[in-house]
């Protein structure tokens, strides 16, 4: 089941016309969040963070789209798919509605929630990660946000499974480190934590936001840098996140692999949040 405007649909049926705006122009942002014992995690923050999207975007946001609202339509959703005992993604996008052509004819929303099973597919193997040259990421505001335009991650995802890659480091503008396909990155030196900033046009990831506010209870150092590639030959470790699988570590970059001693320890406190 799918949640469309308040409405559950099979996931089956046709559910746009034509005239979307997310399909005609990306006119569109989402969220991706984790479900997991009968709750949404970090649900305040990725509410907020799509609230700020949406006024970046300059949607008009109805007052009954609120936190509690928008909270209680994933769970009817949820609980109509039969899943409330399961650990799920949950999607949900916020699209304008249709008209118009750049120019909209509303700036008023929909929205759309998608549930759905993960598989329990813990490893310790390591991710294998490697560059992905062809595009660029712009290093702008509209780049924190989630959905505005994923081409670039898109690509970078069809570049990494050519290459038996577990994802791959897109670079901005300037060709500096700025996130991998679906996920913030960060490499330890010498017991420092090392990430871009948000400058460089890496997504405002939620993850990420929890180890920058956790750091002094934690007992770490989280810089934000800009990094070129060749940081990476140097990195004791590397690790990424994203909100579905928090922290991963990474196994090899090329012909450089990483220990992961310091991940462990940081693995298990995100754990006890």
């Amino acid at each position: 089941m799918i949640n469309l405007n308040g409405t559950l649909i099979s996931k089956s049926e046709y559910i746009f016309k034509s005239g979307n705006r997310a399909f005609l122009y990306g006119d569109q942002l989402f969220e991706t969040i984790l479900f997991d014992k009968g709750t949404l995690k970090f649900w305040e923050d990725h509410y907020f963070r799509m609230m700020g999207g949406s006024c970046l975007l300059r949607m008009e946001i109805p007052i009954h789209l609120n936190m509690d609202f928008m909270e209680e339509e994933i769970m009817k959703t949820i609980a109509s798919a039969g899943l409330s005992t399961k650990k799920l993604r949950v999607r949900l996008s916020l699209f304008r509605t249709d008209g118009g052509l750049y120019t909209p004819k509303s700036r008023q929303l929909e929205y759309l929630i998608e549930v759905e099973e993960l598989e329990d597919l813990e490893s310790d193997e390591g991710l294998v990660i490697d560059v992905f040259y062809d595009h660029l990421k712009p290093s702008q505001p509209l780049s924190n946000t989630k959905g505005v335009n994923s081409i670039v991650s898109v690509l970078s995802a069809i570049f990494a499974k050519e290459n038996h890659l577990n994802e791959a480091i897109i670079l901005n503008s300037e060709s500096f480190m700025c996130e991998t396909t679906a996920s913030n990155i960060f490499v330890v030196k010498d017991n420092i934590i090392y990430t871009p900033s948000l400058e460089s046009g890496c997504v405002d990831g939620i993850v990420r936001k929890q180890i920058f506010e956790n750091s002094t209870t934690w007992g770490i150092t989280v810089v934000e840098k800009e990094m070129k590639t060749f940081e990476l030959i140097k990195a004791d470790e590397v690790f990424l996140t994203n909100s579905i699988k928090g922290i991963q570590w990474v196994r090899s970059y090329k012909k450089k692999t990483y220990a992961k001693e310091f991940i462990k320890k940081l693995q298990q406190k995100f754990l006890d949040i």
